[in-house]
């Protein structure tokens, strides 16, 4: 288990609903108990193995591939796009590709294993972005609800999902636009009452992504993100799929860029090239301005449209047996880098480094853990008995007989200065050491 999902863990294991939601702030900042209680009742079913939990994000995962398909629908069936030769058949031939591509891709797959609220994040996305495309072209009072709902359960599932209105509201300010900004226009109706949803949703959830934002700002000093360097959005996508399988998914997503426009289908490549864009410049810029937020996992949803413009790519290949060479190599190293990655561990031996800090502890003495957010791990495999034995780092306080130290996002001054307290090594593990006074 890492200290991420220990956190999840040590909030949606509380006995009451209610609990949960007085556990979740200083547990998991940055969003709303939805992801949490969501837990606690998948815990109430299944258990709290780590099996069990990071099952909840791999049904969310699964769900998202379905999701992937409803938004490439609604992205492509546009009534203003008349002209597009693109028919129902070769939508739902797009739509497919793309699901495949999301589901065969590590960036993708990783997070669904996590015991972690980004699964439910990205889904909410996902279903947000295809009810406001749906509501573009569809007038109706349950659709503009819709955007209003999904809009805050996908804020309130992270707080860095709010890049996601921001980016359609940039797309709304270009259909007004191209309307000339007449409010008799059809679609700069639609635009404005869908803009209004966004805002009313936006308006629900102010007073907590403000306090986020303080926090983050507060917290950015001396923490462990550092500000993203301008080409990192490029990177983004590199580092995110592949160094093999990056070069045949951009070269297809291009293809699928100018074929796209020919065809066209303007509107939907460039509400795609939009999407995947935006949030990384935008994530780059509140980096400066405010905290660094330049993380992987927060571009989750980035990645959709990188993903249908590849699909769009392969579709657009002159002939049925090119087409299925483009996407066997786009499936094959995406594979590759997912075989790649599970060949080497990513995990933190945090099990086997409280067994052996149990071990050295004497009667009475207690265990703590650096960072100190990771003590939820040691509180998740002690015995409910002897979770009293592991307090939170305090270097004020009465010092612990025994540290568990992590590696990961440590100064090196920092790990002299936990050394120099700790001399004594009792074990070295894979990303965690345990230190003795």
């Amino acid at each position: 288990m890492s200290p991420d999902e220990a956190a999840s863990w040590a909030a949606a294991s509380a006995p009451t609903a209610a609990e949960v939601i007085a556990r979740q702030p200083s547990l998991n900042p940055g969003e709303l108990p939805v992801h949490d209680l969501l837990l606690h009742g998948w815990i109430a079913l299944f258990g709290s193995s780590i099996a069990a939990m990071r099952a909840l994000s791999a049904a969310l995962g699964v769900l998202s591939i379905a999701l992937v398909y409803i938004v490439v629908i609604e992205l492509f069936v546009t009534g203003s796009e008349k002209d597009s030769a693109l028919s129902n058949d070769d939508i739902g031939m797009i739509a497919g590709l793309a699901a495949l591509l999301f589901a065969v891709n590590l960036v993708t797959i990783k997070y669904s294993r996590e015991a972690r609220m980004y699964p439910l994040m990205l889904a909410a996305i996902l279903a947000q972005v295809a009810m406001f495309l749906r509501a573009i072209r569809v007038v109706g009072l349950a659709n503009y609800a819709a955007v209003v709902v999904l809009t805050a359960i996908a804020i309130a599932s992270n707080f860095t999902a709010v890049l996601i209105p921001a980016t359609e509201g940039l797309w709304l300010v270009f259909i007004i636009a191209r309307a000339g900004w007449r409010p008799e226009d059809l679609n700069a109706r639609r635009a404005w009452t869908i803009a209004i949803a966004l805002a009313v949703a936006g308006l629900i959830l102010m007073r907590k992504l403000f306090s986020s934002l303080r926090s983050a700002s507060a917290g950015s000093v001396g923490g462990w993100r550092k500000p993203p360097a301008l080409y990192e959005p490029f990177a983004l996508f590199n580092k995110a799929t592949g160094s093999f399988a990056f070069p045949i998914l951009a070269a297809l997503a291009i293809w699928g860029v100018v074929r796209g426009w020919r065809r066209g289908a303007h509107d939907a490549t460039n509400f795609a090239l939009l999407w995947m864009w935006a949030p990384p410049l935008m994530m780059v810029v509140a980096s400066y301005a405010i905290a660094p937020v330049f993380v992987e996992r927060y571009a989750l949803s980035c990645f959709v449209p990188f993903f249908i413009l590849a699909a769009l790519g392969i579709f657009e290949l002159p002939g049925d047996l090119v087409r299925v060479g483009g996407l066997a190599l786009a499936v094959a190293f995406s594979v590759g880098h997912i075989v790649s990655y599970d060949r080497k561990p990513h995990d933190a031996q945090y099990r086997e480094a409280i067994a052996a800090a149990e071990s050295a502890l004497k009667p009475g003495e207690l265990m703590t853990a650096v960072p100190s957010y990771a003590i939820e791990v040691l509180r998740y495999y002690l015995p409910a008995d002897q979770q009293n034995r592991a307090v939170r780092y305090d270097p004020s306080g009465p010092p612990a007989a025994v540290l568990i130290l992590g590696d990961q996002s440590l100064a090196p001054a920092g790990v002299q200065s936990y050394r120099k307290d700790y001399p004594q090594t009792v074990a070295r593990l894979r990303g965690v050491t345990v230190l003795r006074r």
